[in-house]
């Protein structure tokens, strides 16, 4: 099974594909179109902003028990004449973006008219979570603003401190178990049982 749409050959001489983002916000989603420069319309009539400036790590998937991480960064020269864009994206404060989804997708290129007049959506090959901003200033006027996200399975080989309650078994299987009713909670024994 291909996540591509039918007719879609990506071995083919005359087709492409654009790697398009998009970040869910509180303010509604911004989409962008990865280290290539124009605006793209798809064919649900939603706008990507492209940039060079804008680049991706390598999106790896979840496999063999890794939950991978990774970064989408705009990297960029500010102008001193323009408004700061680090102290705008600062003042939104890292709840902005944390625990919201990252949405990595494929625009699918039937032919070179597609750039103006796609025939197919895009395909989503990718939704990770949002972790943290950070910003980078390289000299005085090299700025970078980078967006930390993590694979959907991050955490899952950490213990859940759960104990053997009726409580916390009811939670893990939807159903109460009265036998864990007597569970001792901890272990401190104010004198010897025996001897």
């Amino acid at each position: 099974m291909s996540i591509f749409p039918v007719g879609y050959d990506p071995s083919a001489d005359l087709v492409g594909a654009l790697e398009l983002v998009e970040i869910d916000t509180p303010d509604g989603a911004a989409r962008f179109m990865t280290n290539i420069d124009g605006r793209f319309t798809d064919t649900l009539a939603r706008d990507w902003i492209g940039s060079t400036l804008v680049a991706a790590e390598r999106l790896e998937m979840a496999l063999g028990g890794r939950a991978p991480a990774g970064r989408l960064t705009l990297s960029f020269f500010q102008d001193p004449l323009a408004p700061d864009l680090i102290a705008q994206v600062r003042a939104l404060g890292a709840d902005y973006v944390r625990g919201r989804p990252v949405t990595f997708l494929v625009q699918p290129l039937l032919a070179a008219s597609d750039l103006h007049a796609p025939q197919v959506p895009p395909v989503q090959i990718a939704r990770r979570t949002m972790t943290s901003v950070t910003f980078a200033a390289d000299g005085p006027i090299t700025r970078a603003i980078t967006l930390s996200f993590e694979g959907p399975f991050a955490g899952r080989n950490t213990a859940r401190r759960w104990t053997y309650t009726t409580g916390d078994h009811s939670r893990l299987s939807g159903a109460a178990n009265p036998s864990l009713e007597f569970m001792p909670s901890d272990t401190f024994q104010e004198e010897k049982l025996f001897g």
